[in-house]
């Protein structure tokens, strides 16, 4: 797969990953501001059980393509493990949950932390993409 394929099948993968991050953290926000609303505009579905794991599984294999894709182009290893991090995070916060060793504040922050960072990683990868000297000059 030549440079400029691989750049241009990242780069909607990379904004793909930040909207639905951005989507991830908005859902967190508005789940706590309006969790007793929720029953009476019928969304009960956003306080699903399983509505973090169904999350983290969407999120997870476009980060991973979108990362290792821009990894393989400029080589910036911040790139991988800020995605790294920020899934583990992520992940954290529903086994913390699950075994009932954190609060649903609790996971809230460390999921919306987690999201934060995952926007920010791609972020960071989609700029290094459009560095087009970001191979020859090795930054």
């Amino acid at each position: 797969m030549s440079l400029r394929t691989q750049s241009a099948t990242a780069s909607p993968l990379d904004r793909f990953a930040i909207a639905f991050s951005g989507v991830c953290a908005v859902h967190c926000v508005l789940i706590v501001l309006a969790i007793t609303s929720i029953p009476i505009w019928g969304l009960g579905w956003l306080t699903a059980p399983h509505f973090h794991e169904w999350f983290l599984a969407l999120a997870l294999a476009p980060s991973a393509v979108a990362l290792w894709s821009g990894y393989r182009r400029h080589r910036r290893t911040t790139v991988i493990g800020g995605g790294i991090a920020a899934l583990t995070l992520m992940a954290l916060a529903i086994v913390l949950r699950e075994q009932a060793l954190i609060s649903e504040h609790g996971e809230s922050v460390l999921t919306l932390s987690g999201a934060g960072l995952l926007a920010a990683t791609h972020w960071r990868n989609l700029r290094l993409h459009g560095n087009e000297d970001c191979c020859a000059s090795g930054a």
